[in-house]
Parts: C-alpha cells; structure tokens; sequence
C-alpha cells in the first residue's frame, strides 16, 4: 500500500487577509502551503515569512525559468527564505537545471528543488501549438528524466503521469502532482486530473490542492474530507 501523500494548499486568494482566513481556517491539520507568483509578486518575502512563522512548511511556486546564470542568482536571492520547496522549469535545460541544483545543495539544503514538466492547463493541442510535436506523455518523461540526471529532487507532474514516472525515476525522487480534484468538484482549467484517492494509489508524494478547499465554505470540512479519503485507504 503507498503512503499518504501529504495535502499542500495552493494559498493564491485576492488578499493576504483572506489568506490569513483561510489558514485559520483549515487549523493545524494543514502542514503544507504553496504560495504562486500571484501571492508572491503581490506580498512579497514577508509574507512567505509570516507563513513560516505560521507553523507552515511553504512550497515557493515561481517556475523560474531563465537563462543559467539568472536562476542561479535568483535561488542565492531567496536563499535565506523559510521554504521547504520551490519549483523551475525543466525547459530551461540541463545547465541550468545542474547549476540550481548545485547551488542548492551547497546554500538551500533543506529546500527540495521541483522541476515543472507539462503545466496541467496544457493538452496534446496546446503543446502542439507552441511547436512540441511530441506527445504530452513522451514530453514529461523527456523533461523528468533531464531535470532528475541534472540533480532536481522531485517533479511536478499531472496525476496522470504518475505510473509513467515512478518506475522511470529514482525512487528518492518526489512527485508533486497538482490537478487533484475530489469527485464532484469542478475542473477549472486543469484538464489533466484525478481525485486525491486515485493519485495517491499511483504513487504521488504530495497533491497540491486549491479550489476544492478555497472555494468551500467550511475550508476545514474540505481538507478533512480529503484526508479521510486518504486514510480510509489505510483503514480499509
């Protein structure tokens, strides 16, 4: 039987205030948060401190994407922030990918380094019309494979590339798979899904969770529906 994965609430409301609602909100059960580019343009580093300070572990979801030199710069910026996680693009290529990861293993040691593959808003037709003619599927296990050889921790993947990367990737790798949503929710704009029962069943180490907990009006009734699921996959 696989593991619980752990739930990380993607935080990126209109305002810190409702951020601050929603934290109180969803208690201690809640351990991880992951804070965008949104939040993080709009708050900036104090705000990621006031998380920590929370009691949060905080995901840092910018996506840095860049020439080497630049993203190696902009970890050694945000060196001495409180995260546990923060995620680039495999697409910036395998010196880039190595000089981060480098960087972090010398400076960030407690920060585990999430390469992007196929953001989970993107489709066969999507990825064809920015010129990929590869499938999604051989695309990620493209860019996984790159980001993992060049020293990346984990990856972040749609569910649905679960079963195709674990067997592919060290096992000491982590997957981080967005796109959860419990049954009956709405999609939104991912399109590449599953619900928190069947991520975990293949594999996922964390699920990334947004909408379905935000949009609730009890946010705790939804998180603790969701760890239910989970654990009911141990009890039962």
């Amino acid at each position: 039987m696989n593991k619980v994965p752990s739930v990380i609430l993607a935080l990126d409301v209109e305002d810190k205030d409702r951020a601050r609602s929603i934290l109180q909100a969803t208690g201690d059960k809640l351990e991880w948060v992951k804070i965008g580019l949104q939040t993080y343009l709009r708050d900036g580093p104090d705000f990621v401190r006031e998380v920590a300070d929370s009691g949060k572990n905080v995901f840092l979801d910018l996506k840095l994407y860049d020439i080497p030199n630049t993203m190696e710069k902009a970890l050694e910026s945000l060196a001495d922030l409180p995260i546990g996680m923060l995620t680039l693009h495999a697409s910036a290529g395998p010196e880039a990918l190595r000089r981060c990861a480098q960087f972090a293993e010398e400076s960030m040691p407690n920060v585990l380094l999430l390469a992007v593959t196929v953001l989970t808003s993107m489709d066969q037709e999507t990825l064809s019309s920015i010129g990929v003619d590869s499938s999604v599927d051989k695309q990620v296990n493209r860019l996984a494979s790159l980001a993992s050889g060049s020293g990346i921790g984990g990856i972040v993947c749609s569910p649905l590339e679960l079963s195709q990367l674990r067997p592919l990737l060290p096992e000491s790798v982590k997957l981080v798979t967005p796109g959860i949503r419990p049954s009956g929710s709405q999609t939104g704009d991912q399109r590449r899904i599953m619900t928190p029962a069947e991520a975990r069943e293949t594999g996922a180490d964390y699920l990334v969770i947004g909408r379905p907990i935000l949009a609730h009006e009890k946010p705790a009734d939804a998180l603790d529906g969701i760890q239910n699921e989970l654990n009911q996959l141990t009890n039962g």
